[in-house]
This record gives C-alpha cells, structure tokens and sequence, in this order.
C-alpha cells in the first residue's frame, strides 16, 4: 500500500512540474508614441513625443527594426521604407531602453504608422 501512495505521490510531483513548465506567452510591454527623424531599412532614429515617459530617458533612441513587426493605422503590414522622417509611429517593446546615445530600445516587437 505505501508503495502505491509513493508512485501516486511522484506522479502527482511530476504533473505539477510539466504544468508548470508550459509555452510563455508574450506579455505586454510598453509602449510610446515618437517622430521618426531617420529610416535606414534596419532601424529607425526617433524622438519621443512630449510627455512620454520615455523622453525623460533619451531625446534621440535607436528602434532595430530586425524582429518588429511593422504596421499602417489599419493594423495592416507594411514596409519599413513606408516610415518617412516626420512621420509618427507607436513602438512596442518588451525590453528595456540601453542608456548611450542615441539611446536603444531592447524587445522592440511592433512599429505602427499613426499618420
């Protein structure tokens, strides 16, 4: 009988341990709303909109553009040329902001067009 409450007991371990070792899901981060000042296909240079919290961080930040995904303002793909010097532009990302300068955003998931 102990036996079998021991198998019973480290199956249970078991089950407890593979749920809780499920597929992560991407959580949100942060985002801001910004001027694009320059597009080199790769990345943008953009400045921060008055207010943002990540103004108060860097006038100028650096936006790799290697895993973004990038949108119009109907949420529809586009290309990178499409985001032109004085457009604006939500970005999304789930990093950090890496303190040089200009400074870089870290995780950056999503650009979308506002104009």
């Amino acid at each position: 009988m102990r036996r079998i409450s021991f198998i019973i007991a480290c199956m249970l371990v078991i089950f407890v341990l593979f749920v809780g070792c499920g597929t992560e899901e991407r959580s949100e981060g942060s985002s801001f709303t910004a001027i694009v000042l320059e597009n080199n296909e790769s990345s943008l240079l953009v400045e921060p909109v008055e207010g943002s919290q990540e103004l108060r961080s860097a006038d100028r930040i650096t936006v790799s553009l290697k895993d973004a995904e990038i949108l119009n303002s109907e949420n529809e793909e586009i290309t990178a040329d499409e985001l032109e010097p004085g457009k604006q532009v939500e970005i999304a990302y789930s990093g950090g902001i890496a303190e040089s300068y200009p400074a870089q955003i870290q995780g950056c998931y999503r650009v979308k067009l506002l104009d």
